[in-house]
C-alpha cells in the first residue's frame, strides 16, 4: 500500500451482530436507555450509535442491491429490444432512449436538474399584532350584538332572552 492512504477499516462480526441485535431492539420499542443495560453499553449514547451505524449500513446495502436489480432489468429489456433498435424501428429506439434515461438517473449520470422556488416567509409579529386586531374587532363586534340584543326594546326588536 502506497504511503498517505489509509487502509479500509474492517469492521469485526461481533460489532456488526451488536449492532442487529440493537437494530432489533429498538424495533421492538425499546428505549436507548434499556437497550444499553441490556447489551452491557455504558451508557445510552452508545446504543445509538450502534443503532444509527446498522441503520446505516442496512440503508446503503438495501439501496445498491435495489439499484443492481433495476440495473439488471434494463438490461434486460434492452437485449430484448436491440435488434429492433439496430434496423431501426422508431418505437424501439424510443423505448431505448427511455430505458438510457431510467439508467442514467439511477446511475446519478445527469447534470442535477435546477428547480426554482418561491419561499414565503411571514414576520412573527406582523401575524400576532394582525391576531390582536382580528380579535379586538371580533370582541368588540361581541360586546355591540350583546348590547343591540339588550336594548332591544329601543330598537324595535325583542329580547330574545326573556
Amino acid at each position: 500500500m502506497s504511503e498517505g492512504r489509509a487502509r479500509p477499516s474492517r469492521i469485526k462480526i461481533e460489532t456488526i451482530e451488536r449492532e442487529a441485535e440493537v437494530l432489533k431492539l429498538r424495533r421492538g420499542g425499546l428505549t436507548f436507555d434499556l437497550i444499553a443495560k441490556q447489551l452491557g453499553y455504558k451508557h445510552p449514547s452508545g446504543a445509538h450509535k450502534a443503532y444509527v451505524n446498522a441503520c446505516k449500513r442496512l440503508i446503503r446495502a438495501d439501496v445498491e442491491e435495489i439499484r443492481s436489480t433495476e440495473l439488471d432489468r434494463l438490461d434486460m429489456a434492452q437485449a430484448a429490444i436491440w435488434p429492433k433498435v439496430l434496423r431501426g424501428e422508431i418505437p424501439a429506439i424510443m423505448a431505448f432512449i427511455k430505458i438510457q434515461e431510467r439508467r442514467s438517473r439511477y446511475l446519478g449520470l445527469d447534470t442535477p436538474v435546477r428547480v426554482q422556488a418561491e419561499v414565503v416567509t411571514y414576520d412573527a409579529d406582523a401575524i400576532n399584532g394582525e391576531l390582536q386586531r382580528i380579535y379586538e374587532v371580533f370582541k368588540q363586534g361581541t360586546s355591540n350584538s350583546r348590547k343591540a340584543i339588550s336594548m332591544g326594546s329601543d330598537t324595535g326588536e325583542s329580547d330574545p332572552t326573556s
